[in-house]
């Protein structure tokens, strides 16, 4: 306790000192929650416990912009904005603030961090212990130059976006570790789309079939990367693709095994996908000898005042968690009863050599004026391994 009133004088102090010649507003959120849950599924039943407690003290003035949270007796994370001669400076402590803007987006780091953010209508420069970077505008020219610095290692974009004949031009060059140069380290990439992006090309040559950007979320899986697309239609609409990846010594080889084509069709609320995955490992007729595939359909319905949402897939493999060929059911319903709301999901995967049972019930209380309780069986999150258990939980929610 005496831990958590040190960092709250601290941070309102922070406040005051700031604020002491601004015209300002400071407010303070709170936010609790409690959940408990029992599992069922052991001849034992276990429980476990989780509380939280949120401290989210904010000010505005004319000038500057204060946030923070802070969990428990822990300053979660904080982010003070303020302006100086028309230079917008961002002040980070445990944020996810970093991300090049880049096409490629050159630098990403989704985890807290502290750092500075300087930012103009020319430039933005982010200083951080993982990465620092400046992005600057060239004059006359729409590019954009960015040059950043992480470990030891220097490495440059030069990115931008014309507009030819109405088409949509974007363009990125990137060279990492410039100062010992390896074409390994080198990407390019262009787009040219139709001005409403209806239909486009997107190609990437990287320097070699094992080039990686260190800190991008861009996965390079091949030397040439190229995408196509071409959507149609309204009522039904149709977008159509085509994903492939190859190099330069295997391009029959990789282009048979690596291709991908698709087809969305979306009408109101229905929606039918089809997708196929290499071509190489076609040997038949049946479905068991296409290679990797999916089939998937679906609706949105009302049923007695429940809305609800029913989709089946057949495909190899079948699910996330099961790489045979197989198929997948899903359904779930929802009905509101003023401050009372009912949502039930439930997902049935039926592999090759295996069955799976997904579901997951909750019965939620909104009528309270800042909080709410929910009763929940099972788990939601359907896309992982999480089969039913009988689990229920208890959770309270509450803010002021």
């Amino acid at each position: 306790m005496k831990s958590l009133m040190c960092k709250i004088f601290f941070v309102s102090l922070l406040i005051l000192i700031i604020a002491s010649n601004n015209l300002f507003a400071l407010q303070t959120s709170f936010s609790t929650n409690f959940s408990v849950a029992y599992d069922f599924s052991a001849e034992n039943v276990g429980t476990s416990f989780s509380t939280e407690f949120r401290m989210n003290p904010s000010a505005l003035g004319k000038d500057f912009d204060f946030s923070a949270s802070l969990n428990g007796s822990n300053l979660e994370s904080a982010r003070l904005t303020f302006t100086i001669e028309g230079a917008k400076v961002n002040l980070y402590k445990n944020t996810g603030f970093i991300k090049a803007s880049d096409p490629l987006v050159l630098y990403k780091y989704d985890s807290g961090k502290d750092g500075v953010e300087i930012q103009t209508s020319h430039f933005k420069v982010v200083f951080s212990d993982v990465v620092m970077y400046a992005d600057m505008k060239i004059p006359f020219m729409n590019t954009n130059l960015l040059f950043g610095k992480r470990d030891e290692k220097f490495d440059t974009a030069l990115y931008g976006f014309l507009k030819v004949s109405g088409l949509n031009v974007n363009y990125e060059f990137v060279l990492q570790d410039v100062k010992n140069f390896d074409i390994k380290n080198s990407v390019g990439m262009v787009s040219v789309a139709e001005g409403n992006y209806n239909w486009g090309v997107r190609y990437l040559l990287a320097g070699a079939t094992n080039t990686s950007l260190a800190l991008s979320p861009q996965y390079i899986s091949n030397q040439n990367i190229v995408s196509a697309w071409y959507k149609f239609g309204s009522q039904p609409a149709f977008n159509t693709y085509v994903n492939t990846n190859f190099s330069f010594e295997k391009f029959s080889d990789d282009v048979l095994k690596n291709t991908e084509v698709g087809m969305d069709i979306n009408y109101g609320g229905a929606f039918v996908n089809l997708k196929k995955t290499g071509f190489a490992d076609v040997t038949g007729a049946m479905p068991t000898e296409w290679g990797k595939f999916n089939v998937s359909l679906g609706t949105t319905f009302s049923f007695m005042n429940f809305s609800g949402k029913f989709a089946y897939s057949f495909g190899k493999p079948a699910h996330n968690v099961v790489n045979t060929i197989g198929e997948v059911y899903y359904v779930e319903l929802g009905r509101s009863f003023g401050n009372i709301n009912l949502f039930a999901k439930y997902q049935k995967i039926i592999g090759y050599y295996e069955e799976k049972n997904f579901f997951f019930g909750e019965l939620k209380f909104t009528g309270f004026q800042n909080a709410d309780f929910a009763i929940q069986i099972g788990n939601g999150d359907f896309a992982g391994d999480n089969p039913f258990k009988p689990v229920v939980a208890f959770k309270i929610n509450a803010w002021w």
